[in-house]
């Protein structure tokens, strides 16, 4: 497959190993306007999807694990605590923080109370398997609401059974539903999960950097 070697919007240079998304018609863009065009092809008003890179094909990481069909994810109330606190605390372990299921249950209170995130919890027959968290921000740029996907987590027993992938299809869902503007999300730079994330139609951000101040 010959691919386009610029953005048919900006025009910016594109390599074959580069980012970059198309229509079903192959019109071609590069990874800040498939942003700013929210995914959708200015010219036939498709969907964009990534290009896929140079040499041998490889396997998409979204149909590796299809979903339980018994997995079912749900936003989660106040009255759902003593299920989301011992996920949250498994969470906050994996980061390598202590074990408090006390403070746990006191931060997720307080958020859900004040209506400050909005979360979503997954079960397997009843069992819950995984869970994430959004905080709403807004953007002055785009006028509008953006909400971050702070955290994600999956039970080690529920892993690679597309729980993760779920989680993800239902923010989605649930953010066109809101109104929302886009998504985002942070990771750590040598998480493999980067490759769920972009299967999923996620985009890592190559035109601005982010900075952190400890207070």
């Amino acid at each position: 497959m010959e691919f386009r070697r610029d953005c048919e919007r900006c025009h910016v240079e594109l390599s074959d190993g580069g980012l970059a998304y198309l229509c079903a018609s192959d019109t071609t863009y590069c990874a800040t306007c498939f942003r700013r065009l929210r995914g959708v092809c200015a010219v036939c008003g498709g969907e964009l999807t990534r290009r896929p890179r140079a040499g041998p094909a490889r396997r998409s990481q979204g149909s590796r694990f299809p979903a339980d069909p018994e997995v079912h994810v749900r936003r989660a109330e106040r009255a759902d605590l003593p299920i989301l606190v011992p996920l949250f605390d498994a969470y906050r372990r994996f980061y390598e923080q202590p074990s408090d299921p006390a403070g746990a249950e006191r931060f997720l209170s307080e958020r859900l109370d004040r209506r400050e995130s909005v979360v979503f919890v997954a079960e397997a027959r009843g069992v819950p398997v995984g869970f994430m968290q959004l905080y709403p921000i807004f953007s002055s740029t785009s006028l509008g609401r953006v909400y971050v996907l702070n955290d994600l987590f999956v039970a080690s027993a529920a892993r690679k059974k597309g729980v993760g992938g779920l989680l993800l299809e239902t923010a989605r869902a649930w953010g066109r539903s809101e109104g929302v503007h886009s998504l985002e999300l942070s990771t750590a730079v040598d998480n493999p999960a980067q490759r769920l994330y972009e299967a999923h139609g996620w985009t890592p951000d190559i035109e601005f950097l982010h900075y952190d101040l400890t207070v």
